[in-house]
């Protein structure tokens, strides 16, 4: 039968070992311990062991709680890392059509809202002409289009109050 305290000592290592292991220096390693609190479970060789379930969150506790810090609360130094590392995302995204500028957005918006404007404008007209309709017919189909151009303003100037609020 496995002797259990040779087996807890198998998951007590030296801080080179833990350097190694998780592909850090160890003079990272032996301050993230220090930082953390975490104190040695014992002693082997003449060195000090620590216990590898203290050890994982001391080294990574930083990078789980980085993901939602703001980042105005970091140090001068990683807050400038950060905005840098977000100015790069974003030119990428650029790059990658991932992320248009307002400017073309607005443009292609605009666009897309003269053609179909223009398409209203134009359809009693067509359906007069190729369609054979009623001036009756024609007058309503004007009455629904105006209805529809009415309706499509009122959703940009109200799209355009909201944005002001956020």
């Amino acid at each position: 039968m496995a002797d259990i305290s040779a087996l807890q000592e198998a998951y007590h290592w030296n801080i080179t070992r833990i350097a190694d292991a998780f592909g850090l220096h160890r003079d990272t390693v032996r301050k993230r311990l220090r930082a953390a609190g975490v104190v040695p479970a014992g002693q082997r060789g003449g060195a000090s062991v620590y216990a590898l379930a203290d050890v994982g969150p001391a080294l990574y506790s930083d990078m789980i709680g980085a993901a939602g810090t703001d980042p105005d609360d970091l140090p001068p130094q990683d807050r400038k890392a950060w905005y840098q590392s977000e100015t790069e995302r974003v030119k990428l995204e650029q790059q990658l059509r991932l992320l248009v500028p307002v400017e073309d957005a607005h443009r292609e918006m605009s666009r897309l809202a003269k053609a179909v404007a223009s398409g209203l404008d134009s359809l009693a007209d067509m359906l007069e002409r190729d369609a054979g309709l009623a001036p009756e017919s024609i007058q309503l189909v004007e009455q629904v289009t105006d209805a529809l151009r009415e309706q499509m303003y009122q959703a940009v100037i109200a799209d355009d109050g909201e944005s002001d609020d956020d």
